[in-house]
């Protein structure tokens, strides 16, 4: 049964050896087990947290790597892995089919099939990575599904061949509805058995997340070939609706910012984010808000004008329909 002195010293051989043997996540204790750690190495820097209970295992990186590293990874039976990479490029590289099976960009997520055996990740130097891994049990994974499920057919036959699998042959965007459960894990207040039954709920929770954007959303066209000076003006669009979630945008106008038309915009935006720009910029304004409601001394008008809303029933209608709650209802609780 691993313990946290287990996971501890773990991390610490990965440190100082670039070299993690990943626990048996079956074998994690029924309680919640956690290691914070601060990295000031020559070759990178920053913080993360480790987190077991049993069934799954969190692990969250934010790092700087100063120099180009890899870090060997040795797991011992085969696990699904849940892979967020909110910032950085990361490469998985797999030791048994001798090159690189997946690479992460920035927003980017997936959900695959680790199998047993060696793997390598590496990042470039000068590359600040943000990271959210959840790995799943095998048993714990199949049992979410219902029988015959294609995706579950798909991991055990990835499983029996010992080589990896996907959900999505290309990576998916990351939303900010996932990003959030992503902090609220992170940041969760709950202790001992709570913490753990938090833990498995909002892990199944993602998961949803991430069959049903699969499923549901259309998966980007393979024969289009975006090149990058599009895809980083899509990149600028958004930091542009993030940065100004009070302006009142047209796609005419933020077409004209960044150099392209309404049609491409329309197109590439979608292909690179997973949503359209105004389906994008009402997600991003409503879980805004509801984190600056929580905010001491905040106010409804004044959360609704600073997320784009001249009249606060408007606001208020559209945080009820979004989050089903009114933000009355959300101040008065905390």
């Amino acid at each position: 049964m691993m313990t946290q002195a287990d996971l501890t010293e773990n991390w610490e051989v990965k440190a100082r050896t670039n070299h993690y043997v990943f626990p048996d996540i079956c074998g994690l204790a029924k309680d919640v087990y956690e290691k914070e750690f601060i990295a000031e190495e020559k070759s990178f820097s920053g913080n993360g947290r480790e987190v077991g209970v049993e069934g799954i295992h969190l692990w969250y990186q934010s790092l700087e790597f100063h120099q180009k590293r890899t870090w060997l990874i040795e797991n011992n039976a085969a696990r699904v892995q849940m892979n967020f990479n909110l910032q950085g490029k990361t490469s998985f590289y797999s030791d048994k089919l001798g090159k690189v099976f997946v690479r992460f960009q920035g927003g980017q997520h997936n959900l695959m099939l680790i199998p047993e055996g060696k793997m390598r990740l590496q990042w470039p130097a000068g590359e600040r990575t943000e990271i959210f891994s959840l790995s799943l049990s095998t048993g714990f994974f199949f049992d979410t599904l219902p029988d015959g499920h294609p995706l579950g057919r798909h991991f055990e036959k990835g499983v029996d061949l010992q080589l990896p699998a996907f959900m999505s042959l290309r990576n998916l965007p990351v939303t900010p509805r996932m990003a959030q459960v992503l902090f609220e894990i992170l940041h969760c207040e709950y202790e001992g058995h709570y913490k753990k039954l938090f833990v498995r709920a909002k892990t199944v929770e993602l998961l949803l997340l991430q069959l049903d954007q699969y499923e549901n959303l259309p998966l980007p066209d393979f024969s289009s070939r975006l090149e990058s000076e599009h895809a980083e003006q899509m990149h600028q669009v958004k930091r542009m609706l993030d940065e100004h979630l009070d302006r009142s945008w047209s796609l005419k106008d933020l077409a004209h910012v960044v150099g392209t038309n309404e049609f491409n915009l329309k197109k590439y935006f979608k292909e690179v984010f997973g949503t359209t720009v105004f389906n994008y910029l009402h997600e991003v304004r409503m879980e805004t808000s509801r984190k600056e409601l929580c905010k001491p001394g905040s106010t409804i008008n004044d959360v609704a004008q600073r997320v784009g809303y001249k009249h606060a029933t408007h606001f208020t209608a559209a945080f009820k329909k979004f989050h089903g709650v009114l933000p009355t209802k959300l101040r008065a609780a905390l």
